[in-house]
């Protein structure tokens, strides 16, 4: 008997062992050691914010509102024994009330890059040994678009993500340019989404970065906290949200959409979460257990979706914007209304010859 035990005991040891094998070989495939993507994980994460008090004698200029977020930024990583990320919000540097044009696209620079504002980034994040998510103004190939990018906390760049959904006055006002495609940012074995203001309002942003595998959207705003969504955006995709909101208000929502904290709107300051980037969403239906998450993936019918990519289906501005009368503008008055600046995507109808002033 018991050398039998004895045969059984080793026989039980050597599958352990092969089946911990086979376990980290799946791993190395797929480029993921098993330590990385433990459940068990959980990645530390804080948002700063000015508040609104920060502008209520007007915008106070770029040096005082860099600094009043970078001062955030340091009272976070003093207080907190372990902070993986910290989050800058959307215009961190320009700031609110929107400054005029020239102003604003002077910050403009290359990402990565050599200028000022991303050395002083860089500079913070070497400072502090705490990997950040930034905000600029990127030039690029004689464009520019409103970026988020990531610099780990040794000062090297992780990744960057152009602003998909830059609005029409972004365009216009300042002549920036939309980002193409949404791309996920990783940092130490977390894949990270990055949103910004506008692109939250479309549900195809959050979901276009679930299935591209993201396990934590970061979002950044100037000002709404899109508290109404937010939470319905998370459900959905069973993702954690992080907002950081320059205006005040940031929070973040876990994988249920459940709010974890809010700052108040009023005040600078800073919040510290904790998040379960591979938390598995496991349960019990149709008999047995079956993984949530992967079951609705499933469940979806792309085959349907072809409306969504269809670029019939968008308006153009001519039936969205109307005098005072309420009347619609043709393009040549739309032209004049913005400066002569319109949008890139917008193709003229055939019975319309472009003019010299109309972009081709």
């Amino acid at each position: 008997m018991d050398r039998r035990r004895r045969v059984f005991g080793g026989r039980l040891i050597v599958t352990m062992i092969l089946a911990l094998l086979y376990v980290l070989a799946e791993d190395a495939v797929a480029g993921e050691p098993s330590s990385k993507r433990d459940p068990a994980r959980t990645v530390r994460i804080a948002v700063i914010q000015a508040g609104t008090n920060h502008y209520r004698a007007g915008n106070p200029g770029m040096e005082a509102n860099f600094s009043a977020l970078v001062d955030m930024a340091r009272q976070a990583a003093r207080a907190q024994p372990r902070l993986d990320l910290i989050c800058f919000p959307e215009y961190a540097i320009s700031g609110w009330p929107y400054p005029a044009e020239e102003r604003m696209n002077s910050l403009a620079e290359a990402i990565p890059g050599t200028g000022q504002w991303y050395q002083r980034y860089q500079q913070l994040a070497t400072e502090t040994g705490i990997a950040l998510l930034c905000s600029l103004v990127e030039s690029a190939d004689g464009k520019l678009y409103n970026t988020a990018f990531m610099i780990d906390g040794k000062g090297i760049f992780k990744g960057k993500y152009r602003k998909v959904h830059a609005n029409f006055g972004e365009q216009t006002w300042w002549g920036w340019s939309q980002g193409e495609r949404f791309e996920l940012i990783e940092l130490d074995g977390v894949r990270y989404g990055v949103s910004i203001c506008a692109d939250m309002f479309y549900p195809e942003t959050v979901r276009c970065e679930e299935l591209l595998g993201a396990d934590v959207i970061l979002h950044q705003s100037i000002g709404d906290d899109m508290g109404h969504i937010v939470p319905t955006r998370a459900f959905d995709s069973k993702l954690p949200i992080v907002m950081s909101i320059f205006q005040g208000g940031s929070y973040a929502v876990d994988a249920e959409g459940k709010v974890l904290g809010k700052l108040p709107s009023a005040e600078a300051g800073w919040m510290a979460f904790t998040l379960d980037p591979f938390r598995q969403h496991r349960g019990r239906m149709y008999g047995g257990l079956w993984d949530r998450k992967k079951g609705d993936r499933n469940t979806r019918n792309p085959w349907a979706y072809s409306v969504l990519t269809d670029p019939a289906t968008r308006p153009p501005w001519t039936e969205v914007f109307m005098d005072d009368q309420g009347r619609p503008q043709t393009r040549e008055q739309l032209m004049r209304r913005f400066g002569g600046r319109y949008d890139a995507h917008e193709q003229s109808p055939p019975s319309e010859k472009p003019t010299a002033s109309q972009p081709q």
